[in-house]
């Protein structure tokens, strides 16, 4: 019971530590731009060109992916995507390509562009929460 309590006061302050939502335009469109150019090259193969999703790799866009993601941090999608794609060479890209990357990901899913770059780096990202509504 003290274990199942400390776990769920964890999760709530990493939650209110998110201080940011998708939603103030954490990424910009020359970044989405060069994420676009690096799918077609790394991803586009198992998720598809409009990110739905095939034989070989989960929906990147859409209902499922942002019921999936929702109240889940940016910094978490990041690692996710870093730590297992391309699913034949799994952190073969630069942490530039996967945030630019996750950056076009963010802006199919119509999620809106701002003035400043998503990070490189999980921690600034742990930050950013992903909100299906405003």
């Amino acid at each position: 019971m003290r274990l199942s309590l400390i776990t769920i006061l964890l999760v709530a302050c990493s939650l209110a530590a998110a201080s940011r939502s998708v939603w103030d335009g954490v990424y910009t469109k020359d970044q989405s731009q060069r994420g676009q150019t690096a799918y077609a090259g790394d991803c586009m193969k198992c998720h598809g060109e409009n990110l739905a999703g095939g034989e070989g790799g989960p929906p990147l866009a859409g209902d499922e992916f942002r019921q999936k993601w929702n109240a889940k941090t940016v910094g978490a999608l990041f690692e996710s995507i870093r730590k297992t794609m391309p699913s034949d060479d799994p952190g073969s890209l630069s942490s530039r390509q996967y945030a630019d990357i996750l950056a076009y990901i963010l802006s199919v899913n119509e999620f809106p562009a701002g003035q400043k770059e998503l990070e490189h780096e999980a921690a600034p990202l742990n930050e950013i929460r992903i909100e299906v509504k405003r």
